[in-house]
């Protein structure tokens, strides 16, 4: 691919900045992933509702309910396992969330990708890049799913490309406005964040602690997405 065209494609990436927060176990299967849809299904509105887009336990570590603006049903998931001591002053590597796979909540298209964004050294966020590495998924039905703080280069989708529901979109990394690797999740009303406002998330059915559920994601829950058939 020449420099230009990679110039073109760089040129078509929206940069979306606004604010953030801060990945479980990961036994037992991942969820089964429905077949791709067809070109025709693929052009409809989605009318579901939204899987957790990670696999394995993670745990809800912080909201953001008492925003009013993009982040309004924003929740910050990390892997459910102990996080290690500050006094050991832990690598990024050394968080379980660190590499896991995120994926896709519902099926729609990629209409951004922002990629490139080094990962912060644990305690220390980037003041000037909110979402760091991010995807922002467009469902056709005026909803947008945005996913931050990837890996740097771990993101494997790009812009206008048709993705399913559990698709990997990249690994949890803590790029961006972020002291942990964690994945920042939030569904919204507009494909930019700044001029977003919250969507409550129309969750699929999920371990809540144990137990089947699609009660909003409260802090300190550990959750798990059940298989999709």
């Amino acid at each position: 691919m020449g420099q230009l065209s990679v110039l073109g494609q760089l040129l078509t990436v929206a940069l979306v900045i606004t604010g953030s927060a801060c990945g479980g176990g990961t036994t037992g299967p991942g969820p089964h992933t429905p077949p791709p849809l067809t070109a025709a299904a693929q052009s409809k509105p989605y009318r579901g509702g939204y899987r957790l887009p990670v696999e394995g336990r993670w745990r809800v570590y912080r909201t953001h309910y008492d925003a009013n603006n993009d982040q309004s049903t924003a929740v910050d998931l990390v892997v459910d396992a102990p996080l290690p001591p500050r006094a050991t002053h832990p690598r990024n590597k050394d968080f379980p969330s660190y590499g896991q796979t995120i994926v896709a909540d519902a099926p729609g298209v990629i209409v951004t990708v922002v990629d490139g964004v080094p990962d912060n050294p644990p305690t220390i966020q980037n003041g000037y890049d909110a979402h760091g590495n991010y995807v922002v998924i467009d469902h056709r039905n005026g909803e947008y799913s945005l996913f931050a703080h990837f890996v740097p280069g771990s993101i494997t989708v790009r812009v206008g490309q048709w993705v399913g529901m559990g698709q990997r979109l990249g690994a949890c990394g803590n790029s961006g406005r972020s002291t942990m690797p964690h994945l920042h999740w939030q569904v919204m009303d507009h494909p930019q964040a700044h001029r977003a406002r919250g969507v409550p998330i129309r969750l699929l059915r999920y371990q809540n602690n144990g137990r089947p559920s699609q009660a909003r994601l409260d802090r300190g829950r550990r959750v798990q997405a059940i298989s999709v058939e």
